[in-house]
C-alpha cells in the first residue's frame, strides 16, 4: 500500500484523518471492468425473433419439399397404370369408329372414359400433365430417343412414334417420353458412305 493509504493504529488512513476525499484503489476499478456489462435484452430479443422467423420459414420449405417428394413418388408409381388405361381407351375409340365394338364394349368404354376423366381432373389439380411430342421436333429436355428410323425429309428430326408416354409435374419433367425419331433418308445414306 502507498503512504497515502497506509492505515494508522486507529484504522484510518492519512487522507481520512485529514478529511480529504478518499480515492478508490485501482484494484476496485479493475474489478468493475472485469464484470460483464448489463445485457441488452432488446438486442437479444431481436436476434431471437429473427432466428425463430428463419427457422419457421426453413421448416415450411422443408415441409413443402417433403410433400412434393411424396406426391412425386406416388404419381410415378401410378403413371404406368394410367398409361395402360389411356392406350386402351385409344384402341377402343378406334374400334368404335370402325364399328367393331359391341354394346357391352361401348358401355365399358363409357366407364373407362369416366375413370380417366376423374384421373385427369386429379392430375390437373396436382400440376401433372402429359407431354405431347408425336409429330413435333425432338426435344432432348422432355424426351428420350430410343430409336432413329429413316423418314421423309419433312419428318427429319421429328418424333414419329411414342413408345412410352412422358409427363411433367409443376413445369418439371416427371418422366421423359421414350420416342422414335425420324431421320431423312438422304442424310442416312450420306452417313453410311
Amino acid at each position: 500500500m502507498s503512504k497515502k493509504h497506509h492505515k494508522h493504529e486507529d484504522g484510518l488512513t492519512e487522507q481520512e484523518e485529514q478529511g480529504l476525499p478518499v480515492q478508490e484503489p485501482e484494484e476496485t476499478a479493475q474489478e468493475e471492468s472485469s464484470q460483464p456489462p448489463t445485457p441488452d435484452y432488446y438486442e437479444k430479443y431481436v436476434r431471437l425473433s429473427a432466428d425463430f422467423d428463419n427457422f419457421r420459414k426453413r421448416t415450411e420449405r422443408e415441409k413443402a419439399a417433403l410433400l412434393a417428394y411424396g406426391k412425386k413418388d406416388f404419381v410415378e408409381k401410378l403413371l404406368p397404370a394410367y398409361e395402360v388405361l389411356l392406350r386402351q381407351q385409344s384402341k377402343m375409340q378406334k374400334e368404335t369408329a370402325d364399328k367393331k365394338i359391341s354394346g357391352e364394349m361401348k358401355s365399358l368404354l363409357d366407364g373407362l372414359n369416366m375413370v380417366l376423366g376423374e384421373m385427369d381432373k386429379a392430375f390437373k389439380a396436382e400440376g401433372i400433365q402429359r407431354i405431347e411430342c408425336v409429330g413435333k421436333p425432338y426435344d432432348a429436355q422432355t424426351a428420350e430417343a430410343i430409336a432413329v428410323i429413316p423418314a421423309k425429309p419433312e419428318q427429319d428430326g421429328q418424333v414419329l412414334e411414342e413408345v412410352q408416354m412422358g409427363f411433367m409435374m409443376d413445369g418439371k419433367v416427371l418422366r421423359p417420353a421414350r420416342v422414335v425419331v425420324g431421320k431423312a433418308e438422304e442424310e442416312t445414306k450420306k452417313e453410311e458412305k
